[in-house]
């Protein structure tokens, strides 16, 4: 079975306040009828702000201005199809959006929150209405901001913790899920985020796509090093923790905001991939707490807890 297709979708927004939909063919297979975003599958060999460009250009006949990456929409299509739309905020253009009718039966500018009797295809009027906090009025998706990923990543390390000061402190150098101990976690955990914020960085250099931590490789290498003590591991986390907190005190909003290709969702932003560290905390949190629960069971049955891309 295919997998999704991956789009570029424009989200032009007028000094008023509203917003460009446009209406499919009936004859389109997809979204026979109904209005969205305008949006292009991306090309092999392309990236999403290339696919955008493209959009604008050929499709819009406009000049892109600045852009910026919003949200990512997953769409489903009537023909059972599958799409990973990546939506990027344009306030900027040159010229007057205008379209052939090979591409779109009609288009209009619109409340984003209430487009009124337009039979907007369903995700597109969810990521409309919750983009704009349910209102009329302009009020441009925001991205997290510094405080947001403070917040989260604090949150995430107390909850790692708490799962692995809750194990008895004679079994967290013993294997207590398929090959791992309750220190190999730290250790995982600490080396999982200082290759996320170096990808998160590497972001900032245009064109970079963004490569997943192996975890399969990360173990075959651990297989073959002296394990390590609890005591150099919690340090090590905590090392990491500062440079990540002491980057993201000095990163401007716009570095937060900066986009890069991703393999399996085509972009993604600097702040996202921040946050990402935080949700993988949260992920060997619990399996912190299958291991407190398997107790003195050496070797249980669970399996390991995958670090799950995006």
């Amino acid at each position: 079975m295919p997998g999704p297709e991956i789009a570029a979708a424009a989200l032009l927004i007028r000094e008023d306040g509203r917003v460009l939909l446009v209406q499919h063919h009936e004859s389109h297979a997809e979204f026979a009828g109904n209005w969205s975003l305008p949006m292009h599958v991306m090309r092999e060999e392309e990236v999403a702000e290339e696919a955008l460009e493209r959009l604008l250009r050929d499709v819009l006949h406009v000049q892109p201005g600045p852009y910026e990456f919003a949200e990512t929409v997953y769409l489903s299509g009537t023909g059972g199809g599958n799409y990973i739309v990546n939506v990027f905020t344009c306030v900027e253009w040159a010229g007057e959006p205008r379209y052939a009718d090979r591409a779109y039966a009609d288009a209009a500018w619109t409340h984003p929150a209430s487009p009124g009797a337009l039979t907007v295809q369903p995700e597109v009027r969810t990521f409309l209405y919750q983009a704009f906090d349910g209102d009329t009025e302009y009020d441009a998706a925001k991205g997290r901001s510094t405080e947001d990923l403070e917040d989260a990543l604090m949150s995430s390390r107390l909850e790692l913790i708490y799962a692995y000061n809750s194990i008895d402190p004679l079994l967290r150098e013993q294997t207590l899920e398929s090959g791992w101990s309750p220190v190999d976690v730290l250790s995982h955990a600490a080396d999982v985020e200082a290759y996320y914020l170096d990808e998160a960085l590497r972001l900032l250099t245009p064109g970079h796509t963004w490569r997943a931590f192996n975890t399969e490789q990360w173990e075959a290498g651990r297989r073959f090093r002296p394990p390590e003590e609890a005591t150099a591991a919690r340090a090590r986390l905590e090392a990491v923790r500062m440079a990540t907190l002491e980057w993201l005190a000095g990163a401007p909003a716009e570095q937060l905001a900066t986009f890069g290709n991703h393999a399996e969702r085509g972009v993604t932003t600097v702040a996202d991939r921040i946050e990402k560290i935080a949700r993988h905390e949260r992920e060997h949190a619990e399996q912190l707490g299958r291991m407190r629960d398997a107790g003195q069971v050496m070797g249980g049955a669970a399996s390991p807890m995958p670090d799950r891309e995006p």
